[in-house]
């Protein structure tokens, strides 16, 4: 051990000096660690606080801990050893290029949490749908390396932000809450097509939350409140499509299967049949 320290041109109090140093410092960072992480955790569960002072609140976070983290390396560093320090700063240099080639993806999903921040391309909270994957749910956290959205459910998809920056996002919470759906009805072709489209209408028009979108001048002109129309002449079923308004996305489940059952009942009590894929097997008998 007293040849290498001699090697190394130590002595048995410079290493006992640094020892201490290096003990201390890493007590004392991890304690202000600890307490960093305690504060922001408090004021990230504070429900006053909007999505997007969430997302500055974690920037800070790690900000401060990469920042604790590099003045606790520095504090070690500079300790009385007498190490060449232009050796050190090679060293340094040629681990930090090998270090951002193997963390480069890691490295690009900070970058692209540190655009999701400022550019808030969605808020926790938000109804989100990833389109790539075709999953929606809400946005429960944003750190600087990955997004956690919680799914209808109730599973968390964890994103990483490089990726969300890749991809192509819809916002149902983005400015406006209501949202068109459109709903199509398949009847046979011997049904009343007026009658069909004149009961799809009612049912849309008698539930609550059906939101019309006409304006002044609309109404003025005799547009219809709810749109419906044949969409197609397919092969069994002549496709009737209802353009419905919801005023809140959240309630557009609901909303369908209400309208779905009530026109289902209506159609029923009124003589209108669904149309259904089927074959029809016609046998001809011949003398023989």
């Amino acid at each position: 051990m007293e040849e290498l320290l001699d090697r190394l041109g130590l002595t048995k109090d410079a290493t006992l000096t640094f020892a201490v140093r290096a003990a201390a410092v890493v007590l004392v960072t991890a304690i202000l660690v600890k307490i960093v992480n305690a504060l922001f955790k408090r004021a990230l569960k504070n429900r006053s606080i909007s999505g997007r002072s969430h997302g500055y609140l974690s920037l800070v976070r790690y900000v401060l801990l990469i920042a604790l983290y590099i003045v606790a390396g520095m504090s070690i560093l500079s300790g009385n050893i007498k190490t060449s320090l232009s050796a050190l700063l090679a060293s340094s240099g040629i681990a930090a290029v090998v270090l951002g080639i193997a963390c480069q993806e890691t490295i690009g999903n900070i970058f692209g949490g540190v655009v999701i921040i400022f550019s808030h391309p969605f808020r926790i909270g938000d109804v989100i749908r990833y389109l790539d994957r075709d999953i929606s749910g809400t946005v429960e956290e944003v750190t600087l390396r990955h997004t956690v959205v919680r799914t209808f459910e109730n599973r968390r998809l964890i994103i990483p932000n490089g990726v969300i920056n890749r991809s192509s996002i819809e916002n149902s919470s983005f400015s406006d809450r209501k949202i068109c759906m459109f709903l199509d009805f398949s009847v046979t072709y011997d049904s009343d097509i007026d009658l069909a489209i004149q009961t799809i209408s009612d049912v849309i028009l008698m539930h609550p939350h059906y939101f019309d979108v006409r304006s002044t001048e609309d109404m003025t002109a005799g547009a219809p409140p709810v749109l419906v129309l044949v969409n197609e002449l397919a092969d069994s079923a002549v496709v009737i499509r209802a353009r419905v308004w919801v005023r809140d996305f959240s309630l557009s489940l609901n909303m369908k299967n209400d309208i779905l059952l009530e026109t289902y009942r209506r159609f029923k009590d009124a003589g209108l049949n669904f149309a259904y894929p089927h074959v029809e097997v016609v046998r001809s008998h011949r003398d023989d």
